[in-house]
């Protein structure tokens, strides 16, 4: 007899009967009752459900195992790369292949351990950061990668070393300074409101902005730099925005001296860890979270338009923004909200209307004036809308009621996006469509 041991403290378990007493609607008691392995170790306590442990009964040549359960079902066991298929009844399989009597001595319960299920292949593996999504967890990690930037580290463990030292040097040269060796390295986390703050060798400040799905406001990139300042005049800041998302525009980053650290620039340092070596969980975690937003981004690309999810619109504005010249965001309203895009064409200049893309609905927008009879003015603008519309065979139409606010739509076409046949967008002829206006 195989003897299993306790996982936790590496004593014998042994096999006992586990007995729960449940009361039922009507006042009745139903016993439930199981086979259990427990420890003999009385002050470990572990106990686990009894699996009934398979014989192996059969082979096929010396690298597949026939393993069958008391409840006939069997199980084929591929001992060139470990790996167990879903259970059937036995003389379901011993039908459809060449079997023969076993004659080995395999461990069943070492191959039992050891053996991976054929399901879990090209299984999705648990990431960190599917579950820590806040920028807090995302702070947490940029600690971490650059306290690892610190040379006494090298020896420890070289390859995150580099990877981190290529992050640091990174920051360094986007802000034209040579990276120094890194002999020390002080970080904080939430210095005046300031995610990360990184001083190293005492001369060289690294600010860091940590952006997850929001962006900059209030000032508060100028306010982060003066706190910085205030604290010691002497420092060389390095600051930068570091975003995983995307953002329509970076003016205001840049404005206040911040560069804009993209997930892409970021991810390419991630890979260039791993490709030399680094083998840490957490590392690899978050360079995989970061390809899958990546990924979610670039859907609009092989995704039919009608499966689209918010990251795949931001992904075509971002693509349309490098044709046209406009912004994108979440525009909210009453019902929702939606992702627009927004753009006035060169013609247009003069005029007090611009374009906006509600996701796959074109629209013209009015903008209130005040001096302005803003009705009035819509049904003069709409006649010469609908006048362009029909020369160019932009197809516009005039909403089923005009509503006054602080805009206003006055036309607008759903479905502007181009698709192919099988529903995906067609960029080429999508951007045709809209430089109509131009």
């Amino acid at each position: 007899m195989i003897e299993k041991t306790c996982p936790r403290c590496g004593s014998i378990l042994i096999e006992e009967v586990y007995e729960r007493e449940h009361e039922t609607d009507d006042g009745g008691m139903l016993i439930d009752v199981h086979p259990i392995n427990l420890c003999t170790d009385q002050h470990c306590g572990y106990m686990e459900r009894y699996e009934p442990l398979p014989e192996i009964k059969y082979q096929q040549g010396e690298d597949r195992l026939l393993l069958v359960y008391p409840d006939e079902k069997g199980r084929i066991l591929e001992l060139r790369d470990m790996v167990i298929w879903p259970p059937t009844h036995y003389l379901s399989i011993l039908g459809r292949g060449d079997w023969e009597e076993y004659r080995g001595n395999h461990n069943v319960v070492e191959l039992l351990e050891n053996a991976r299920d054929n399901d879990a292949y090209g299984k999705i593996q648990p990431n960190l950061f599917e579950f820590a999504t806040s920028e807090l967890s995302q702070d947490a990690f940029l600690c971490w990668l650059l306290a690892w930037s610190q040379d006494d580290y090298r020896s420890i463990n070289k390859p995150l070393h580099r990877a981190a030292l290529d992050f640091v040097s990174t920051i360094f040269n986007v802000h034209g300074e040579p990276v120094p060796l890194i002999k020390k390295i002080e970080i904080e986390k939430q210095y005046k409101g300031l995610d990360v703050l990184a001083v190293i060798n005492d001369r060289y400040a690294i600010l860091i902005e940590d952006k997850t799905f929001t962006k900059n406001h209030s000032d508060q990139l100028r306010r982060y730099s003066e706190a910085v300042y205030i604290r010691n005049p002497e420092w060389i800041q390095l600051p930068i925005y570091y975003k995983i998302a995307d953002q329509s525009h970076y003016q205001s980053v840049t404005a206040a001296h911040y560069f804009p650290f993209t997930r892409k620039r970021m991810i390419q340092i991630l890979r260039r860890g791993r490709d030399s070596g680094v083998t840490h969980d957490v590392f690899l975690d978050y360079l995989s979270r970061l390809e899958w937003l990546n990924e979610q981004y670039e859907a609009f690309k092989h995704v039919p338009v009608d499966e689209w999810n918010s990251f795949a619109w931001q992904g075509f504005f971002i693509g349309l923004q490098k044709e046209i010249d406009g912004n994108w965001g979440y525009v909210s309203n009453r019902k929702g909200g939606f992702w627009g895009f927004w753009w006035k064409p060169k013609r247009l200049n003069d005029q007090s209307y611009y374009l906006q893309l509600e996701e796959n609905r074109l629209c013209v927008k009015l903008t209130a004036a005040e001096e302005v009879n803003m009705l009035e003015n819509a049904r003069t603008i709409l006649k010469s809308v609908l006048a362009e519309s029909d020369r160019k065979s932009l197809s516009m139409r005039k909403p089923k009621q005009l509503r006054t606010g602080k805009t206003m739509t006055i036309a607008c076409r759903p479905d502007i996006l181009q698709v192919t046949e099988n529903g995906n967008v067609d960029m080429e002829r999508t951007i045709e469509e809209l430089r109509k206006w131009e």
